[in-house]
């Protein structure tokens, strides 16, 4: 009977052993698991702060809409104070709001200081709508600070009187002035009733 007690007790001390080196172990482990974000750096992060799905901001002033932009998605990079925009549309609000103009691109960065926006570059299948006439490129940038709209690359025009076409483009947004740069092509109808 002695010996079985000496066994029984053996046993129970070499499970107890074990069961605590076992818990020590795993605690170990748990210690020295390294976090796979921090051992790829900092470098390979995704630089987004914030990701935005149905993304919409609007601009007030005074309790009137100035613009609004609305967007599939929306990334936002805080240290580059950029915010980029998937299949963004934007409408501009003139005249009290009154008279709209219409913006679509495939991609859009926009430059912020802030709450305010400093500018906008919209790229891929540009088209802008002001009344009858619309305007498509391939790039076009808003300027807030000179309320300026440029488009570096070929640019056409589409109006109920008039067709132009030519390679870079300025419009100053207040007065509502636009220049075509170069190689200026223009079609003028009379018809234009019937078109």
């Amino acid at each position: 009977m002695r010996r079985t007690r000496l066994r029984i007790t053996l046993l129970l001390v070499v499970l107890a052993a074990v069961g605590g080196i076992g818990i020590l172990v795993s605690r170990s482990i748990k210690a020295h698991r390294t976090n796979p974000r921090s051992e790829l750096g900092q470098d390979f992060l995704p630089q987004a702060a914030q990701r935005i799905q149905n993304f919409r901001r609007i601009k007030l002033k005074r309790g009137k809409s100035v613009w609004q932009m609305t967007a599939k998605d929306a990334q936002f990079y805080e240290k580059r104070n950029e915010i980029v925009v998937r299949e963004p549309e934007m409408t501009f609000f003139l005249e009290g709001g009154n008279r709209e103009t219409h913006v679509s691109g495939r991609e859009g960065h926009l430059t912020v200081d802030g709450r305010e926006l400093r500018s906008v570059t919209l790229i891929g299948k540009v088209s802008v709508r002001l009344d009858d006439l619309t305007m498509e490129t391939e790039e076009a940038t808003y300027d807030h600070a000179h309320d300026l709209i440029t488009a570096p690359g070929p640019v056409t025009v589409r109006g109920r009187q008039l067709d132009l076409r030519g390679r870079g483009m300025e419009v100053e947004v207040g007065p509502q002035h636009v220049r075509l740069l170069r190689d200026v092509h223009t079609i003028v109808r009379s018809d234009a009733a019937h078109s």
